[in-house]
Parts: C-alpha cells; sequence; structure tokens
C-alpha cells in the first residue's frame, strides 16, 4: 500500500544536479527543527521514544502535546517508521514576525520551496492565528499558497506530477509565523492494519500510551477480553515483536523533493531485521461476538503476528485467569459504552460485574 514516487530514466541536468546538492545542504543533511505531536500529557513517553531510537535528550523540548526535537531528514522517516505514540511528524521551515499581508508575503517568497515541495498542486495550507494583527487564515493561506506557486513556477516546479498530497502548517502567535511541512500524511495512528467497523473504538496511539504508561513490556501476558477490532492486542503484538507501526503504510515525505526509495528501503530493511519471531503467544484476543473474533483472526494473519496473538471466541464472563498460565501479566478492558448498555442501572450493574470477574 506504500506509495511509490515514479522513477525517471532520462539523464540529469544541470538544474537537477544543482538541486540535488542544494538538498543535501539544506534538508537532507542538515540538522533542522522536527516537532512530534502526541497524546497530551504522555509527551514524556513520546521523548522516551526518541532516545531510543538514538536521538539526543539534550536537543528536545516537552511542550503541551508535543515533543520537539533536532535532527536530520534520515531521523524524520525513522520517528515516522518507529513511534508508537506519536499522531504526525511536521518539519520546521523557517520563522518570522509578520504584521500584514505584505510582509508576509515578502518573507514566503524568500523561501526556496523548491525544497521542500514538487508542485503546489494538492497542497493543503492550514492556519491558527493568535493574539496577533495578521489574523484572517484564508488570507495568510491563500498568500502562501501563491508564494508557493510563484516560486515553483520560477523553478521549472510547477508541473511536477503529484505524487502524494502535501500540508503545510501555519502558526502564527504574537505576531510571529512559524511554519512547517507535515512529513506524515495521514493521522499515525492509521497503521494500516484494521479494517471493518468496532462497536467502541480507541486510537492506536491511544492504546499504546495506555500499554506503556502500565508497564507493558512486550514480555508479559496480556488478556484482551473485549477486543472489539483488535487494537489493544494489535498494539501489544507490535510491542511484543518489536514490530515498527509504520511498515506497512505510506507517509507525505515520500513526495518530498528530498526523499528516496533506496534510502527508504534501507530503513524499512533496519526496522525488519530487529522484528522477533516468538515461540508462543504472549496476548490473548476474545469477544462474545463470532464474526469480530473472524476478522481479527484475518487482520492478524495478514499482517504476520500470529506467533504473538490468539484468539478465541468467547463471552468476558467465562474467562479465566488460569487459561492464560501462572506468569504475572495485565487485562486491558475497553467495554461497550452509551445507550447499548441500557438504563444507567443497567450500565451500573455490568460494571460491578466486570470488576467483580
Amino acid at each position: 500500500m506504500t506509495n511509490q514516487v515514479p522513477e525517471t530514466t532520462s539523464q540529469p541536468t544541470s538544474a537537477d544536479r544543482t538541486l540535488d546538492k542544494r538538498l543535501r545542504r539544506h534538508v537532507i543533511g542538515r540538522i533542522r527543527d522536527y516537532y512530534v505531536v502526541t497524546v497530551p500529557g504522555f509527551e514524556a513517553l513520546c521523548r522516551r521514544e526518541l532516545v531510543d531510537l538514538g536521538l539526543s535528550e539534550a536537543d528536545m523540548r516537552l511542550e503541551r502535546g508535543g515533543v520537539g526535537f533536532r535532527a536530520r531528514f534520515v531521523d524524520c522517516q525513522r520517528a515516522n517508521l518507529n513511534l508508537h505514540t506519536a499522531t504526525r511528524v511536521l518539519m520546521r521551515v523557517e520563522t518570522f514576525p509578520a504584521t500584514n499581508l505584505r510582509r508576509l508575503a515578502k518573507n514566503a517568497d524568500r523561501i526556496a520551496w523548491e525544497l521542500f515541495f514538487s508542485t503546489a498542486k494538492g497542497l493543503s495550507v492550514k492556519v491558527k492565528s493568535h493574539r496577533s494583527r495578521l489574523y484572517h487564515t484564508g488570507a495568510i493561506a491563500q498568500t502562501l499558497e501563491s508564494s508557493i506557486a510563484r516560486r515553483l513556477t520560477q523553478a521549472d516546479r510547477a508541473e511536477q506530477p503529484v505524487t502524494v498530497p502535501q500540508t503545510l502548517y501555519v502558526r502564527v502567535v504574537d505576531d510571529q509565523v512559524a511554519l512547517s511541512v507535515d512529513s506524515s500524511g495521514e493521522s499515525l495512528y492509521k497503521r494500516g492494519f484494521k479494517s471493518g467497523p468496532a462497536h467502541a473504538p480507541i486510537r492506536e496511539t491511544l492504546a499504546a500510551v495506555i500499554l506503556l504508561s502500565a508497564g507493558y513490556d512486550g514480555l508479559m501476558p496480556l488478556v484482551d477480553p473485549m477486543c472489539g477490532s483488535g487494537t489493544f492486542s494489535l498494539e501489544a503484538a507490535m510491542l511484543a515483536k518489536q514490530m515498527a507501526p509504520g511498515i506497512g503504510r505510506a507517509f507525505a515525505f515520500m513526495g518530498w523533493p528530498a526523499y528516496t526509495e533506496k534510502k527508504w528501503a534501507f530503513l524499512k530493511r533496519e526496522a525488519q531485521s530487529r522484528i522477533d519471531v516468538l515461540d508462543r503467544p504472549r496476548i490473548f484476543a476474545s469477544d462474545v461476538d463470532p464474526a469480530t473474533c473472524a476478522r481479527l483472526s484475518a487482520t492478524i494473519g495478514q499482517h504476520g503476528v500470529t506467533d504473538a496473538v490468539m484468539v478465541e471466541q468467547k463471552d468476558f464472563f467465562h474467562s479465566r485467569g488460569d487459561h492464560y498460565g501462572r506468569t504475572p501479566g495485565l487485562v486491558t478492558i475497553n467495554p461497550p459504552y452509551g445507550i447499548r448498555l441500557g438504563s444507567q442501572r443497567q450500565a451500573d450493574d455490568l460494571f460491578r460485574a466486570i470488576c467483580r470477574h
């Protein structure tokens, strides 16, 4: 399902070689500012994941809802591929002051947009403004779109094909404009694993945060007795097998001029070499609905985690601890909620019964 960037067989021109040199100097080889968006309140977990990838903790800063770090483009790709707790990864392009649209356009026109975008087609500009004289978000977006289109036309890049949709995030605070390019594309909680409806869905990134916060290390047993679509079980399986959560999906950076399929293939091989093969399942998923269990079993088989997860059709209240061995472990439950529980009294009775069991 990975979007591939078409390769050209023509000989590179002098302009191509010049652009390649600039890309190596300003994007590929340069240490830039990046920002990982994560679940608010759990930024420290995301920072720990970044440190485990080999990034310097001294160059990181925690903010509400994210972690800033300094790194190279290859580290940005590796973060998208490997982070369990991230929602998306942004690369900072530029920061400058602007109090009106004229000043915004003048500063934007100085940016070498051809280093970040192959075309202005399919580009989305998302703007937030707080406490600034530059407050009209629609006008800000239009100004930047025009600047990018002009620059790419001058650089003979206007007719490049759209390979992957791109997004420019604009944040204006106290008359300071920060421009960042989204390297992820679709939110990183979309692992490319699950399909079909779920009655009580939970995002994969939140499930990973819950598991890691509870101390799940991938070695202990995990019982998921109301598994539904299997989010907890699948996230636990990736942790147990040391599987990169982004190994089966595409990313926005695949449409960047700096992206090369060769380097990405190396990073994927690097991630695949770390995947463990387990001698027996450590995650025990079950649900009362047979169709739900069948879908999860198919997903597990399709994505190569059958050695980590066992699926059974079973009522929660028929589950017994001795069925899962004697090793201490964790139970994770995302029970039904809302109108499916009936009256308030019925809901209270169900939760009391769950806790007793």
